[in-house]
């Protein structure tokens, strides 16, 4: 049995209600934190000792809303006495300047207590994370249509985001981090998926639709919802289960819910 804690599920704009993007994933046995936006060292440590048993941490991209909490999950992994490897994955431009970063923080990594190990997700190849777990890295424009269209931008600057495909036998799940359109999850959905955790801030509800109507899809949670959904999840929920009569579920989960798969 696989399943999703919902540690923060809101939007990038900060929110009384919810907090920033993160996810923690139990299969086979592993832990396994999708995105790290804050506070989820908190929401990590009031699940008990998962900041020292964590397996791995998963980043789909470098937006503060999905990676500003990685600095206090190291260091209070190192004050709870953490000894295990810690690897953190994460597109690849972005490992020397988070290392540079957890230096200006006056953390150095030979002082954490465990070993650090950074990968860098190479596009549509395959990642072994054992007991029969795998994770292939799908990017997408999200970040070239946010990040170049800002004043002072860098036009040479890489900026790589990326949807994770998760598979450990028959179960497959998708999440889809930030997106540029809906349409950035086609390619994933040539085979049946047990759960996709979908953003719904950057296109609207009627063009995710479209893009799921044909797939074979058991489960649709909703997170990282734009401020007009936010205030009106219910009425959501249900236009989304018009749009797709044939997903089992449409969920919107809350902050620290946990939904078994």
């Amino acid at each position: 049995m696989a399943s999703i804690s919902f540690l923060g599920t809101g939007s990038g704009i900060p929110s009384a209600e919810r907090y920033f993007t993160s996810m923690l994933l139990l299969l086979e046995g592993k832990h396994l934190l999708i995105d790290a936006g804050e506070p989820c060292v908190h929401l990590l440590r009031d699940r008990g000792d998962l900041v020292s048993t964590l397996d791995a941490v998963l980043i789909t991209h470098g937006h503060v809303d999905h990676i500003g909490g990685l600095p206090a999950l190291l260091q209070g992994a190192m004050l709870l006495g953490r000894s295990r490897p810690l690897t953190i994955y994460l597109p690849c431009e972005m490992i020397d300047p988070i290392r540079a970063w957890i230096r200006a923080l006056h953390l150095t990594e030979g002082g954490l207590g465990f070993p650090l190990d950074w990968q860098g997700w190479k596009d549509h190849e395959e990642v072994d994370l054992g007991d029969g777990i795998s994770v292939t890295p799908h990017s997408n424009d999200h970040l070239i249509s946010c990040y170049r269209s800002l004043p002072g931008a860098e036009s040479s600057r890489q900026c790589h985001a990326y949807s994770l495909v998760i598979t450990s036998g028959e179960f497959r799940a998708i999440f889809s981090g930030d997106l540029s359109s809906a349409s950035d999850l086609s390619p994933l959905l040539t085979l049946p998926i047990n759960v996709l955790v979908s953003e719904l801030s950057h296109f609207d509800a009627k063009e995710l639709a479209g893009v799921l109507e044909g797939a074979d899809l058991h489960a649709l949670c909703l997170v990282h919802l734009s401020g007009e959904y936010a205030d009106e999840r219910s009425q959501l929920q249900e236009h989304m289960e018009e749009l797709l009569p044939h997903v089992s579920d449409v969920i919107i989960p809350e902050d620290g819910e946990v939904l078994d798969f």
